[in-house]
């Protein structure tokens, strides 16, 4: 099956390349994504917006032969869930890592439990912990604002009828439950998603990069589902 993932708003496509590999090696067909103006620390992100980020997501579901599942990480659930509400027939599920799908008149950060805006002061030790993360700090942009300060604009409410996983990495499957029954706005969609998963996967903010196998047997799992099967034609 076609698999799209798409990276939280300071990584590139490379961040996915182990879980891609195993995901095409049970049979998937992964394609990561480089959002547009994230493929290094130096690139011109002048111009670009929120809607750019969500077109190339749209664009990549539509190359693909009939639904496909989406994969979103941290900031990037709010640019899969707008992608998903453009694309609500292309879309077998949608999978949230570390992250929420924010709602119609929301930023885009809204659906990310903690403030990403400082996400590069905490990398530059990465390699000395593990050498296997040290170049992620190179790769990573240093500002996506441009994107997370927009206003998310979601208008096909058949969204809500596409199944959703949320992967919880930074916080549990109980805080999740526990924040949607008190009405918490970054997760205010789910409440509304008729068919909803939630999974434990505790790991830190990169689980792509911290724990790819986990997260590879994880989205396998959800790809397993009767629900992501591709509909016979």
């Amino acid at each position: 099956m076609d698999v799209i993932l798409v990276p939280g708003l300071w990584l590139d496509a490379s961040s996915w390349a182990d879980v891609s590999e195993l995901l095409a090696a049970a049979g998937h067909r992964p394609s990561a994504l480089t959002l547009q103006g994230l493929h290094s620390r130096t690139a011109n992100r002048n111009g670009i917006w929120l809607a750019d980020h969500v077109a190339a997501i749209v664009a990549a579901i539509d190359q693909c032969e009939g639904k496909v599942v989406v994969v979103g990480h941290a900031e990037a659930c709010g640019l899969v869930h707008a992608a998903v509400s453009q694309r609500p027939d292309g879309v077998a599920c949608a999978i949230h890592v570390g992250g929420f799908p924010s709602a119609d008149g929301a930023r885009v950060l809204s659906g990310f439990t903690v403030d990403a805006r400082g996400v590069t002061t905490h990398t530059a030790g990465l390699s000395a912990v593990d050498p296997g993360l040290g170049g992620l700090h190179r790769r990573m942009s240093e500002n996506a604002s441009h994107v997370l300060d927009a206003v998310q604009r979601l208008t096909d409410d058949r969204r809500f009828a596409v199944p959703a996983t949320v992967v919880a990495t930074e916080f549990t499957t109980d805080d999740v439950r526990r924040w949607v029954a008190a009405g918490i706005d970054p997760v205010r969609e789910l409440a509304r998603i008729s068919d909803l998963t939630l999974v434990d996967l505790p790991s830190g903010r990169w689980p792509q990069i911290e724990r790819p196998r986990d997260l590879a047997e994880v989205l396998l799992a959800q790809l397993a589902l009767p629900r992501a099967e591709p509909e016979k034609v």
